[in-house]
């Protein structure tokens, strides 16, 4: 696994640099081209080694396809600086959003750090002042980002607007007592007795749930790039959605079928050639002895659940031939594809997962989004800054 080939001279170096104690001043500025060697380091030494992705290019790369190379501009990274050095730094990835009949510039907040001998003393609060003017004066109208976290969500539950449709990780473990081996819990006993009864009822349900019906002429393919297709496609899945981020060609190919970004499978599910939906899927081995699937991105266009069906199965197919215990999926509560997973073995994980959104250009729309169905609004694991490490039960 070539994790930090190339680049282990700048790695951690931050580490061993004395600061004064007596001299602590700090200022903050933008990102300039340069700075992302200490950067890189400082993320690496903040969070334990970063991205917590088993790659086949160097951090630095991967930080240079993150935030360098992302189609939808401006670049937005704060720093803070110290005798010469980055002791700080707050990104935001771009993207678009289409918000009610309008599509929006607007940021995920990620990858922040403060070097430890820096907490406490405001570094985070003078980045995000600069970076919002930065936001002003370039028309980014609503930075959001996601949290499992307690804590977190604890105290962005006081000061912020959580998104208004629930967000949840459904699960397919083909083995839990795999699972809790892997990635202890506390009342273990407890928690195999709920996944027992959680699944017992949903094959319940699945009894009565009705097979969705395919087309004799539906297929999946896999691709290493999206073609002209995808424009069409996204022209008539972007009139189902009043929330939903932008999936041009640019975007997708961007994101997806970069191999800086990471090792993803595509899929397409196309009918006589015509394209009806996709599938994005990763297997984070990052734990190399309990490697982590997830479902990143599945869309189709609009009432082809027959679709959705189709990837899903071919989804499980894959994890179970690259024996997978977990896959996780990213899903809108209540969202049509819900009970298409849920046929397929998927479960509520009863994770508490929160999105909190901070804008005042788009407030209003965001509030209308009380009002509308689920199946108006999409959000998965690709929108999100990044793929977790691990997922608990």
């Amino acid at each position: 696994m070539a994790f930090e080939s190339g680049v282990h001279e700048t790695i951690y170096y931050l580490k061993n640099y004395e600061f004064d104690d007596l001299n602590k001043e700090f200022t903050v500025r933008l990102y300039r081209p340069g700075d992302e060697l200490e950067i890189v380091s400082l993320l690496q030494l903040t969070f334990g080694g970063w991205p917590h992705l088993d790659m086949k290019c160097s951090s630095l790369d991967h930080w240079r396809w993150k935030y360098g190379d992302n189609p939808a501009e401006p670049m937005c990274i704060t720093v803070a600086i110290s005798q010469n050095e980055i002791i700080g730094c707050q990104h935001s990835v771009q993207n678009r959003i289409k918000i009610g009949d309008e599509v929006f510039l607007c940021g995920i907040v990620s990858d922040l750090a403060v070097h430890p001998d820096f907490r406490r003393m405001r570094v985070h609060t003078r980045m995000t002042e600069v970076r919002t003017e930065f936001k002003k004066k370039t028309g980014i109208s609503l930075t959001y980002f996601m949290s499992g976290n307690p804590i977190v969500i604890n105290a962005y539950s006081k000061k912020r607007p959580q998104f208004p449709h629930s967000v949840q990780n459904l699960v397919r473990i083909r083995d839990i007592s795999a699972h809790l081996k892997a990635i202890p819990e506390k009342n273990a006993w407890l928690m195999k007795l709920g996944f027992h009864v959680v699944n017992f009822r949903n094959d319940l349900r699945n009894a009565f749930r009705i097979p969705v019906s395919q087309s004799p002429g539906l297929s999946v393919y896999n691709v290493s790039r999206f073609d002209d297709r995808i424009v069409e496609f996204w022209k008539q899945v972007s009139t189902n959605y009043s929330f939903i981020v932008e999936r041009s060609r640019d975007y997708l190919n961007w994101r997806y079928c970069d191999t800086r970004a990471g090792d993803f499978v595509v899929k397409t599910a196309e009918e006589d050639g015509r394209l009806l939906g996709y599938s994005v899927l990763k297997i984070n081995k990052h734990l190399r002895d309990y490697p982590i699937g997830f479902i990143v991105d599945l869309l189709t266009l609009p009432d082809r659940l027959d679709a959705v069906e189709i990837l899903v199965a071919d989804a499980v197919k894959y994890f179970d031939k690259n024996d997978v215990n977990i896959v996780n999926y990213l899903v809108v509560k209540d969202h049509p594809n819900e009970s298409v997973f849920k046929r397929h073995g998927f479960l509520d994980s009863r994770i508490k997962l929160r999105l909190f959104y901070n804008t005042k250009e788009v407030v209003e729309k965001m509030r209308t989004l009380n009002t509308l169905p689920a199946s108006s609004i999409f959000f998965s694991w690709g929108d999100h800054d990044s793929l977790p490490v691990n997922i608990p039960t």
